[in-house]
């Protein structure tokens, strides 16, 4: 008997990348508004210029030129704004099957229609993103050379830029919504940021590109300097994390372009807008630095044979398990987890009549 069980179990354990193939795939990205010259590279690098009703995949970047913005519209009901000169990839995509997607309608759906996983990578410039409602069981983040935003809703900004060798700046501000942000070097668990706030952070940068990539065209590694003449740098192995409250003219912003630059309905919009009236002026708002956690007594120190501490390397620790497609462990988990909810929807509903406490 336990022979059988152990040979069904590896048997179920086969089929599971099938089944997680069948009910996952490709998520479709549709160009909505484009203002100005921007750029579409595809998985090869080769570019083409981005018009408005593009569709394409996970594995695209996006560049803009200094004056344009790109509506970028998915079809789990969110929209992603890239502002000027700025790089961002849909490294992972990836959606289960619904009939309520449905070309050209992704913006009339009040709430995500199945679950969904979701990476965008910003290795320059900023994006606003709008995201509808999502499914318990999706994973939508931002991730940067600095650290990574996980997105519950509703609307968001991240931005990164280079600042001094081997360092950047990262800026995760929530507008509405629930966002949180994790700092790669700063050894610390998420930092939720609420409606109205922002957090800053320079610290040490890292490559974007995943294991094997190539980097992406146009973008610095880290230990080289973008910006000449940039006054805010940061040592390599600093970390400075601050949190404020979103001043009305940066709120006014973010209202402003998604009236000018999406398809968005107006109300959304009006209701940034509204939000940053009550906001307070630039000069009424004072940044609390965030603490980061020290070795305690308890942290196991490691010596040298002469019974002095090593010496801490000042490189960034390995940033988390990457959610892009084939690699890390936190898409595996997804997939399984969504998997999972599926089998058990699907075989509910395959009973005759199920039982109400079943």
């Amino acid at each position: 008997m336990n022979t059988l069980f152990r040979s069904l179990t590896l048997a179920a354990l086969a089929l599971l990348p099938v089944v997680a193939s069948a009910a996952l795939q490709n998520g479709k990205v549709q160009v909505g508004m484009v203002k100005g010259t921007a750029t579409l590279f595809d998985p090869a690098a080769q570019q083409t210029a981005l018009a408005s009703g593009r569709v394409f995949e996970q594995g695209y970047r996006v560049e803009t030129s200094a004056l344009s913005t790109a509506e970028l519209i998915l079809s789990n009901g969110s929209t992603l704004i890239i502002n000027p000169d700025s790089l961002v990839e849909v490294r992972t995509f990836r959606q289960v099957v619904s009939d309520l997607i449905i070309d050209g309608e992704y913006q009339k759906l009040d709430k995500e229609p199945s679950p969904s996983v979701t990476e965008i990578v910003v290795t320059r410039g900023k994006v606003i993103g709008e995201v509808r409602k999502l499914n318990p069981q999706s994973s939508y983040v931002i991730k940067t050379p600095v650290g990574v935003a996980r997105i519950r809703g509703t609307i968001y900004t991240v931005q990164y830029a280079t600042s001094g060798a081997n360092a950047g700046k990262l800026v995760v501000g929530c507008v509405k919504g629930s966002v949180e942000a994790t700092v790669y070097a700063a050894n610390s668990g998420p930092i939720s940021v609420e409606p109205g706030k922002q957090i800053s952070a320079t610290a040490p940068a890292q490559s974007t590109a995943a294991p094997g990539e190539a980097p992406a065209p146009g973008t610095a590694q880290p230990g080289t300097n973008t910006q000449p003449g940039t006054t805010e740098t940061a040592p390599a192995g600093s970390v400075s994390i601050s949190l404020a409250d979103m001043d009305r003219a940066t709120i006014s912003s973010i209202g402003a372009t998604i009236a000018a630059s999406t398809s968005l309905p107006a109300a959304i919009s009006q209701g940034v807008e509204a939000q940053a009236q009550l906001a307070p002026t630039a000069d009424q708002i004072t940044p609390v630095t965030v603490s980061t956690p020290k070795a305690t007594s308890s942290d196991p120190v490691a010596t040298n044979a002469d019974g002095t501490p090593v010496a801490k390397a000042t490189t960034p620790p390995t940033a988390p398990a990457s959610t892009s497609t084939g690699g890390g462990n936190a898409l595996d988990a997804t997939i399984s987890k969504i998997t999972d909810t599926i089998q058990q929807v699907v075989e509910k509903q395959q009973q005759p009549n199920p039982s109400p406490t079943n």
